[in-house]
């Protein structure tokens, strides 16, 4: 019983750590048009964003799934590959991710995952 409140602050640190933890749970801290990104998003890189954005390119194999958009952002979405696969070129999505690289032209999210379309959206404005 003593070691109770020790096992809840690990946990506690493990979950509050964990990127998975975050991306499934955690509300995103801002939210961008993908034209936007670049210019705007420096300030959000190891936090959880969303981006709506046209799919230029869907990679399905090899592991991990992925999905690029018109402006050059990168979304891994690991082995979700039906999502993926729900993806068309031209179609317009919204995806939810951990911000971990951005620079001119190109963007990373990582992991990342498909977001639902009728949630708000609210995208910061220049």
């Amino acid at each position: 019983m003593r070691f109770l409140p020790f096992f809840i602050f690990l946990a506690m640190m493990f979950l509050v750590g964990c990127e998975g933890w975050k991306l499934d749970y955690g509300k995103p801290v801002a939210q961008f048009l993908e034209k936007d990104l670049s210019t705007m998003g420096k300030a959000y890189i190891g936090k959880k964003i969303t981006v709506k954005g046209k799919v230029s390119k869907v990679v399905i194999y090899p592991v991990p799934a992925k999905v690029f958009l018109d402006s050059g952002t990168e979304c891994n979405l690991g082995k979700f590959t039906r999502m993926a696969e729900s993806c068309k070129v031209g179609d317009e999505i919204f995806v939810d991710g951990i911000l971990k690289r951005l620079e001119k032209g190109e963007a990373l999210l990582d992991p990342a995952v498909l977001r639902d379309p009728d949630a708000d959206f609210v995208p910061l404005r220049e």
